[in-house]
């Protein structure tokens, strides 16, 4: 894929993208100053679906391309809504610019391969959490300065990600991130378009010019976001069904979760290995709290030079992970049943393990349980509306109903229902190709 920038006049700068045409990267100053700053030129080098690759051979888009996307998305729903207020949104423009830059810079905090090389950041220090990681470069960069310049509150900002802000910004808020959003729209779009499947097609454009803003009862604590008119549930009903066969057919497919597990236990085996042996610290430190200016030195492409020095590692558990990704020799699987999986019990599944040991590997890295559950979308409670800790409004699909009550939306779709209570639940076992039928054996008698 490739991205390039056409200098249209003295003000103008467009982004050329597959998903959504010509990006307008100047309409705002702010916006053009911090796709040019080093923080976000660096997600060039962050694959947005990691190692999917492996299983879909395009699927090597960026998360700078998914940020550019965001925005563009953001601006879409943001100005379908606003086009039908007439008396319009107060401080429009201030909350249209903070919100673009918001989703823009969403994604900025990830470490190399997200999750992977997340789970061995700062372990002495709390753990790493990419979201304070972004707002810590919101708030300490020189993607501050760029911010106050231009006169948006990095801490707001920050507030939006976090979803701590005042009332008034809740729309703002929502259409970047909750159960209908910027981030949703455009990675389902653009990783459907990057692996070739046709499940992540939605209806864009009709779900925006669906939405318009809620004003009920003086009460109503859904008043001032956004909610989809009655004549955008079909639309909605195409999304939540994209996300949940983007999930079963992408998100976990399973070569997909095992590249990870070996990415996952690649970083973990280095960081047990003295630094002298692995050299870890030019990329990533272990021994200190990340910083932006460390993070700004992590990326994919600096640790796939790590894995190809470790493929002579004097560490064999080091040196075949190493090869097993370079060279796409992922381990195997084998998927239970949730029932199964009760079944067997601890007894039995506790032998798998020593199979594997039985072999001549590691279980700590060879042995491999995947056990996740995902639904494409988490149905409303009531309940959640008296207490503050529970996720925010903002995180629920609502409709009007017949009597011109909101209603969530799965109260109005049987589709959207139907998905809600099915789920993803997968439960799955890797191990060495050659420990395979042995654990078959167990698993299956």
């Amino acid at each position: 894929m490739c991205f390039h920038a056409a200098q249209l006049t003295a003000k103008e700068t467009m982004i050329m993208d597959p998903i959504h045409g010509f990006i307008n990267i100047s309409e705002y100053e702010v916006i053009k100053q911090i796709v040019e700053s080093r923080y976000f030129q660096r997600l060039r080098r962050l694959a947005q679906l990691g190692l999917t690759s492996s299983v879909y051979p395009n699927a090597t888009h960026s998360r700078f391309a998914h940020c550019l996307g965001v925005l563009h998305v953001f601006f879409t729903l943001f100005d379908a809504i606003a086009r039908k207020e007439p008396e319009g949104i107060p401080e429009r423009d201030h909350k249209r610019k903070t919100g673009a830059v918001t989703a823009l810079l969403h994604d900025v905090g990830h470490g190399p391969f997200s999750h992977a090389s997340e789970d061995i950041l700062d372990k002495d220090h709390g753990g790493f959490v990419h979201e304070d990681m972004t707002c810590e470069i919101i708030q300490k960069t020189e993607v501050t300065d760029i911010l106050s310049r231009h006169g948006i509150s990095p801490p707001l900002v920050c507030d939006l990600i976090r979803h701590t802000h005042t009332k008034e910004w809740t729309l703002v808020s929502q259409l970047v991130s909750s159960q209908l959003d910027a981030d949703r729209l455009d990675y389902l779009l653009r990783d459907s378009y990057f692996t070739g499947v046709v499940y992540g097609r939605i209806e864009l454009y009709r779900i925006a010019n669906t939405l318009e803003i809620w004003r009920g009862d003086t009460n109503d604590p859904f008043n001032d976001t956004a909610v989809t008119s009655p004549k955008g549930i079909g639309a909605v009903e195409n999304y939540v069904l994209g996300r949940h066969l983007m999930y079963g057919g992408v998100y976990f497919h399973k070569m997909s979760r095992g590249m990870e597990s070996l990415l996952s236990g690649v970083f973990r085996r280095a960081s047990e290995l003295p630094d002298d042996k692995t050299r870890l610290s030019r990329v990533i430190r272990k021994d200190a709290k990340t910083t932006p200016d460390l993070l700004y030195h992590m990326d994919d492409c600096s640790c796939i030079g790590l894995f190809h020095e470790w493929t002579n590692s004097e560490d064999d558990i080091l040196k075949d992970l190493s090869v097993r990704i370079l060279e796409r020799r992922p381990l195997k699987s084998i998927t239970v049943s949730t029932e199964k999986y009760t079944t067997l019990g601890a007894m039995k599944l506790g032998k798998l393990p020593s199979l594997v040991e039985d072999c001549g590997y590691n279980k700590d890295y060879y042995y491999f349980e995947d056990n996740y559950e995902k639904s494409a979308y988490d149905v409303y409670s009531p309940d959640e509306l008296e207490d503050p800790d529970k996720i925010s409004l903002a995180s629920h699909i609502m409709t009007p109903g017949e009597d011109n009550r909101l209603v969530e939306i799965s109260s109005r779709s049987g589709v959207i229902k139907a998905l809600s209570d099915l789920g993803q639940r997968q439960i799955r076992i890797f191990v060495p190709g050659d420990v395979l039928p042995d654990v078959r054996k167990v698993v299956n008698g």
